[in-house]
């Protein structure tokens, strides 16, 4: 009964931090902000579609490599809405702020 309820909460848990939307994150078009712009997308998609001067630390990695975003505002550009949410949700558990985002991807 109790790993039931274990593998349960932790179901939740991970369903809950993919997939449930960030509070009080907006959407923000284009880049003209005055920010750090954190791109979560795999090294693949960001090649065929480069941001300048952001910062490229896909999601698999932004744990590791999170001393490296300088604290300051940030724009995370990501691919999908489970990158952004996880990437928000990480960054704001380090005590990031952020500004908001955008999701692009290589066809658009």
């Amino acid at each position: 009964m109790l790993t039931g309820f274990i593998i349960i909460l932790l179901l939740v848990t991970l369903i809950f931090n993919r997939y449930v939307p960030v509070r009080n994150l907006r959407a923000v078009n284009g880049y003209e902000h005055e920010a750090v712009f954190v791109d979560l997308r795999d090294y693949q998609d960001s090649a065929k579609n480069p941001v300048n001067g952001a910062i490229n630390i896909p999601c698999g990695y932004l744990k590791r490599y999170i001393k490296e975003i300088p604290n300051e505002q940030i724009v995370i550009i990501a691919s999908n809405e489970v990158e952004k949410n996880f990437g928000a949700r990480l960054l704001k558990k380090y005590g990031y702020d952020i500004k908001g985002y955008t999701i692009t991807g290589p066809s658009q």
